[in-house]
C-alpha cells in the first residue's frame, strides 16, 4: 500500500468514526434525522467495502468502539438493556387499593 493509499484509508476510517458518532448523538432512533444519518452511514460503509478500502470486520470494530465510548456498553449489552427496560415498566397499583366507587 502506498503512502497515498494509506492516507486515503486513514481519512476514510476517521470519517466512518465521525459518522457513527454523529448517528449515536441523535436521541430518537425513529426520527427523520436519525434515519437520514443511518442511510448515509450505510451507503458510506458499503462504498468502502466495494472499493476495498476497508473490510467488514474493520468497520464493525469501529462501530463497536464508538458505541462503547458513547454509551459505555457493547451493542449487545445495550440491546439487552433496552429490551429489558421496555418490559420492566413499573405499574402503580396503589390507585386500585381504593374501592371503585370512591375512585374518580
Amino acid at each position: 500500500m502506498t503512502a497515498n493509499q494509506n492516507y486515503h484509508r486513514t481519512t476514510y476510517l476517521n470519517a466512518i468514526k465521525d459518522h457513527v458518532t454523529e448517528l449515536y448523538a441523535v436521541q430518537d432512533s425513529k426520527s427523520e434525522s436519525y434515519l437520514r444519518l443511518k442511510n448515509r452511514l450505510d451507503g458510506f460503509m458499503n462504498a468502502g467495502l466495494v472499493i476495498g478500502i476497508a473490510s467488514k470486520a474493520e468497520l464493525q470494530d469501529i462501530v463497536e468502539k464508538v458505541h462503547m465510548s458513547v454509551f459505555g456498553l457493547t451493542i449487545k449489552q445495550r440491546s439487552v438493556e433496552l429490551k429489558l427496560g421496555s418490559k420492566t415498566t413499573e405499574v402503580d397499583w396503589d390507585i386500585y387499593d381504593t374501592p371503585t366507587i370512591h375512585r374518580k
